[in-house]
């Protein structure tokens, strides 16, 4: 194993576990974020990678070698100016921050997008697998629909980021305000967060059809929330006052606006608006374009390794996901023995497992150039944009090991309030039932489709995220404490530790 050249961090929050070659092979998330950062006209590229089985990110400048340190900010529009390519990126920035091109990414979505994705989901979803003649060609349609899937979350994404990051901005420049004077003024608008629940609460069996296909984790080979009815019984639909944040929402708009006049307050209007209408499409998104198709795409596969293994080219059914996808397809027409490529694939797995990787690869850079000599437009996005990228991830804080010095602990505050409970260290789906109402959930990240489990927990601290995590999103749409981006939190914390989150100043103090 080698890494790639350049400074890479480890990203818990999207890659908590080395995944198996299956869902390697159903999900090209670099080719997704290249194309739709050269869709934005973005200076600097978010990369991700796996190196030694681990999931990791970066930060690439276009027109510069990997992992070369930062240019001082005066020299960087020379340096532009200089490569082709990174000329290009800039005309095309110039054109996205014209057009409004962040806000009709959105619009299309909504309009044209989701109900293909609807419609291909419940056609596979729909779909008589065990009794189906064209087992190969229904594997086919479900490695499409992730492939799709990924070419269609990442610019929607981006429009989240540049929509949410412009409002950042400025109520940092007008108002001073931080991360979580922002995320008030849109805490309430992901009406999908609280969707399944409020379908559950209605009638279980329409809650597993609309919902239980979805897959916990972006690993095909772990079970979708359809094929654990203990926990969906034990879930309970969301309490409290639902206008509560819709009226918390409005006092704060008006708290900003009263502060604000003239061209700074029309500033702020607009970056609201757009926010207003990215903020939601984040996790709409990923239900669609991530979370689904994976599902769906476990479905299929699991028929397949069911076939495999009659026909003794596989040992047991659950062998199937150590192949990729191209290999089952040929498999099922050929009749190829698979068992040699799952034996060195399970065993590499293993040491992988065995083997986790350090938080960074590689010699940090540094804070990126300033971008106060480039054109105003571009200037503004581009700030726009490592605003939000930074309250997605905080990728600095995310990758602490160190032991805390005393019994406080500190993180990024995520959703307000305060809360005492009970510890419980969740590192995967496989320990949901472990999960008792109150406990403070304490985990790596989350992804969208654990937004069932929110109503069971009394907080939830988190290793990595920020802001706009999904555990944040989600969080505050039930109104329920957070804490993100702590880094070490389900090493530091045991199961039964009694624990105070608090949501406000970002700590968890051990009692």
């Amino acid at each position: 194993m080698e890494a790639p050249p350049g400074f890479w961090q480890r990203d818990a929050a999207h890659g908590p576990l080395p995944r198996t070659p299956m869902t390697n092979s159903l999900l090209p998330e670099d080719d997704g974020l290249v194309a739709a950062s050269e869709d934005f006209g973005l200076i600097l590229t978010p990369r991700v990678t796996d190196i030694g089985g681990w999931f990791y990110g970066s930060i690439e400048a276009v027109g510069g070698p990997a992992g070369a340190a930062p240019p001082p900010g005066w020299l960087l529009p020379i340096l532009l100016r200089l490569s082709p390519d990174a000329r290009r990126r800039l005309r095309r920035c110039r054109e996205v921050v014209r057009t409004g091109h962040a806000e009709r990414v959105v619009d299309r979505w909504y309009a044209e997008q989701q109900p293909v994705f609807r419609e291909r989901i419940h056609r596979l979803r729909d779909t008589d697998l065990p009794a189906a003649d064209n087992l190969p060609e229904l594997l086919a349609e479900a490695k499409a629909l992730c492939h799709d899937g990924v070419h269609a979350h990442f610019p929607v994404i981006m429009a989240h980021v540049a929509g949410v990051g412009e409002l950042g901005v400025i109520c940092q420049r007008l108002l001073g305000w931080d991360q979580r004077e922002v995320m008030a003024l849109l805490a309430g608008l992901s009406s999908k967060t609280t969707e399944p629940l409020d379908a559950l609460a209605e009638d279980d069996t329409v809650f597993l059809r609309e919902y239980g296909f979805r897959s916990l984790i972006l690993e095909v080979a772990e079970p979708t929330l359809g094929e654990m009815p203990g926990l969906t019984r034990r879930l309970l639909r969301k309490s409290g006052d639902d206008g509560a944040l819709s009226r918390q929402r409005e006092e704060k708009v008006a708290a900003a606006r009263k502060l604000l006049h003239g061209a700074d307050r029309t500033a702020f209007d607009r970056a609201l608006a757009i926010a207003t209408k990215a903020y939601p499409a984040r996790e709409d998104n990923v239900f669609y374009c991530m979370d689904g198709p994976v599902g769906i795409a476990r479905r299929v596969v699991v028929e397949a390794g069911r076939r495999l293994t009659e026909r003794d080219q596989l040992d047991e059914c659950d062998d199937v996901f150590f192949v990729e996808i191209d290999e089952v397809i040929a498999a099922l027409t050929d009749r190829r023995d698979l068992r040699p490529v799952v034996k060195e694939n399970r065993a590499l797995h293993q040491l992988m497992l065995a083997n986790p990787g350090p938080p960074t690869y590689g010699k940090d850079p540094g804070p990126p150039p300033s971008t106060r000599w480039l054109p105003a437009g571009i200037r503004d996005f581009t700030e726009a944009v490592a605003w939000g990228i930074n309250e997605i991830l905080q990728q600095n804080l995310s990758v602490r090991t160190a032991e805390p010095q005393n019994q406080v602990l500190t993180g990024t505050p995520a959703s307000k309030g305060r809360y005492r409970g009970e510890v419980r260290v969740v590192v995967g789906e496989p320990d949901f039932d472990r999960l008792r109402k109150g406990d403070v959930l304490v985990c790596p990240s989350t992804r969208p489709s654990w937004s069932v489990l929110f109503p069971l927990m009394g907080a939830i601290v988190t290793d990595s995220g920020g802001a706009l995590s999904h555990p944040a999103i989600i969080a505050r749409e039930y109104g329920i404490p957070a804490v993100v981006a702590m880094g070490n939190a389900t090493t530091v914390l045991h199961d039964g530790q009694t624990v105070v989150v608090d949501g406000d100043r970002g700590t968890v103090e051990i009692v």
